[in-house]
């Protein structure tokens, strides 16, 4: 369960917990929460049970690695497509490209665990060099 921690942070952020009110709601320590999350200690049974009642998930939500992956799909659809937007076919594309890339899947879903202030300071770095990058691919 190489990525188990990952989902747990997946569904922690997004139930909007930290990881002292996670673990004040589970009964173990901060510690415990933080080493579940690097993987470095797998939960017990009971812990798995207390986390899907938590985060009002199934167990196979938790357990499955696909399951949260789609659940990231769903949320960045839900976000983009409730939007009225003159570029929803971009967004289409956008979308279309991202689930055909599972690279680009997963690199955009290690980009949205980062806190704000630090997918800000990465941005600033990213765009202008993809900008340079596009920049040079149609001088060709």
């Amino acid at each position: 369960m190489k990525d188990f921690g990952e989902r747990i942070k997946h569904f922690r952020l997004k139930g909007g917990f930290s990881q002292e009110e996670l673990a004040n709601q589970l009964n173990v320590s901060r510690t415990t929460i933080s080493k579940w999350e690097c993987s470095k200690q797998t939960p017990s049974i009971f812990d798995f049970l207390s986390l899907c009642n938590c985060f009002q998930i199934t167990l196979d939500q938790l357990i499955d690695p696909s399951s949260y992956k789609q659940d990231y799909l769903h949320d960045f659809q839900l976000l983009y497509l409730t939007r009225k937007r003159e570029s929803d076919s971009q967004d289409d594309t956008i979308l279309t490209l991202i689930d055909k890339q599972p690279l680009l899947k997963h690199v955009l879903l290690q980009f949205s665990s980062l806190s704000p202030t630090l997918q800000k300071e990465l941005l600033m770095d990213i765009i202008p060099l993809l900008k340079k990058l596009f920049s040079a691919l149609q001088r060709q």
